[in-house]
């Protein structure tokens, strides 16, 4: 592996230690200012052969990252002035692959796209392989400084016990990612039967026990109709569970169901009385037919089938990301009869969306085995610019999967637009499919164009639904987990209590559904069988770990 050295004047040769971090001498501060420009790009000065190198997985749609292939890379190494070479490798096996290349030790000048965890970034911080960047980022990255300024509660997750940063994050979803668990409810059906959109879970039922009985497709035949499926196993948020339990008390998977009450103490969801009555609701529908039985089993490819059914549609309601969980998003007849139902009121008057908050994705870190952090550090910079992530994600403008927006051509809120995205499914190589850290501003999605037809636009769809309906019922971050740091024993302990206690979770949640076990006589006994899996320790590791955070 050649790991890319400083190839330039003798006289520069001190140079490495500056960018390590070393002495700043008189002798390297002029061999510094001979090597790096003052600022903006290139980055390193003309006449150095600088060369940097990075591991990475290959993304979707990408073959090479290599210059002579990627056009992106071609782009950036022209813009900065030194070489990049990459360690490439499978998506499916980068982390196998990282791990074993780090245990080695001959590892790579820069870490991309491996989504470190914390207990990751704290053992490789305090071994001194991942370096500290928080003083490169404030003297060399004013995009980046400005972003995590912004964003304090992301600022505050990636940085570590010690004080440091050891992780760029990549920052920044679509709007609707935030609030991904909506049920689509099909208002086809409603309009056949003369129903209303339902607002409360008590609605929610008996809409879906009249498109059981009533024949809501209209084909004659009252027993083709499946009210609600899902996938619970498998899919892009395809479990029912998550957006119909927030109308009983609010909560998240992505916080692993555990919530922070008024008093700082933290509290596992699915051990409340409020859970309790969700489950009795759940039953509700099983008993009442309208609950898809294959709901525990159906992976993503079966709800798929089922809502693509050839012949007459038979999809009452399920959950998903987006429609394309249950149907093609380019079969317009389908999935336009389909709404984003809001989140429901339940029987306290609770209304909750599921969240899952953007606390940034650790996907870069700089080893200590890179003799040019700065550079490394301005090239990041210029990937949290808007141009940078374009690049990125894109490629070049005009390659045939973006092109500037025409005159005239507006977003999905009727204003103009900036870009237009262009299909290129069978694409390879027009861009680095966004590998890294980069930023996605909270606009993000109003710079492209909408589709000539609002009704058959997806992205206005999920756009409108997550603004008007889901993000102003979302839970205060401060009520939720944040992510937090836990030293090697801690997350020895919760993997290993975790593990089992989901299994017997999950074997129970699917009992009370199914009327199994019944839920009133059973809970003292479920209560009982979570602490002998270990969840009183289970909840004192994590209160632990964020005490810890909260007093950073």
């Amino acid at each position: 592996m050649k790991l890319g050295k400083l190839a330039v004047l003798p006289m520069l040769a001190a140079a490495m230690l500056v960018g390590c971090g070393g002495d700043e001498s008189a002798a390297s501060k002029v061999a510094h200012d001979d090597l790096y420009t003052e600022s903006g790009y290139p980055v390193i000065k003309e006449g150095n052969d600088v060369s940097i190198s990075f591991f990475v997985g290959l993304r979707p749609g990408v073959t090479s990252y290599t210059s002579e292939i990627n056009p992106v890379t071609a782009h950036m190494e022209e813009k900065m002035g030194f070489d990049m070479e990459f360690v490439e490798t499978t998506d499916a096996d980068k982390k196998q692959k990282f791990n074993v290349m780090m245990t080695g030790g001959d590892y790579t000048d820069v870490i991309l796209d491996i989504w470190s965890s914390h207990s990751e970034l704290a053992l490789y911080g305090n071994q001194r392989i991942f370096i500290p960047l928080e003083d490169l980022i404030a003297e060399h990255a004013p995009n980046i400084q400005a972003v995590l300024d912004a964003h304090p509660e992301i600022r505050d997750t990636w940085t570590m016990e010690d004080g440091h940063m050891y992780t760029l994050p990549r920052i920044g979803n679509s709007t609707h990612s935030e609030v991904a668990n909506r049920m689509w409810l099909n208002k086809e059906w409603l309009d056949n039967l003369g129903l209303e959109v339902p607002t409360t879970t008590e609605e929610f039922f008996d809409v879906l026990v009249a498109f059981k009985e009533q024949d809501a497709n209209g084909n004659g035949d009252p027993n083709d109709e499946v009210p609600l499926s899902g996938a619970m196993s498998s899919g892009w948020n395809t479990n029912p569970i998550p957006y119909i339990s927030n109308a009983f008390i609010p909560n998240t998977n992505s916080s692993n169901y555990l919530n922070i009450d008024e008093n700082g103490k933290v509290y596992y969801v699915k051990a409340t009385d409020e859970w309790k009555e969700f489950l009795k609701y759940m039953n509700r529908l099983h008993e009442a037919g309208v609950l898809d039985p294959l709901i525990f089993s159906q992976t993503k490819d079966q709800l798929l089938k089922l809502g693509s059914n050839p012949g007459d549609t038979i999809l009452g309601a399920t959950t998903g990301g987006s429609v394309s969980v249950f149907t093609n998003t380019s079969n317009f007849d389908v999935w336009t009869n389909y709404i984003a139902l809001p989140p429901l009121e339940g029987p306290e008057g609770v209304r909750s969306a599921a969240r899952a908050p953007d606390y940034g994705s650790a996907t870069l870190s700089i080893t200590n085995a890179c003799e040019f952090p700065e550079a490394v550090i301005r090239w990041a910079d210029y990937l949290y610019t808007e141009e940078g992530l374009l690049w990125s994600q894109f490629g070049e403008i005009g390659n045939g999967q973006l092109e500037y927006a025409k005159e005239g051509e507006l977003n999905i809120i009727g204003e103009p637009a900036k870009y237009t995205r262009l299909p290129a499914d069978n694409a390879k190589n027009l861009s680095w499919n966004r590998i890294g850290s980069d930023y996605r501003p909270a606009d993000y999605d109003l710079w492209f164009t909408a589709k000539e037809n609002p009704a058959e636009d997806i992205e206005k769809v999920l756009y409108e639904s997550a603004v008007n309906d889901y993000l102003p019922c979302v839970p205060d971050l401060a009520t939720l987990m944040p992510k937090v740091e836990f030293s090697i024993d801690e997350s020895r302990t919760i993997v290993d209590i975790i593990t089992n206690m989901n299994l017997y979770i999950d074997q129970a949640t699917a009992e009370f559904i199914t009327g199994i076990k019944d839920v009133e006589e059973g809970w003292d006994q479920y209560l009982e069988m979570l602490d002998k899996n270990g969840l009183q320790e289970y909840l004192k590791v994590q209160q632990t770990a964020y005490d810890r955070f909260m007093d950073k």
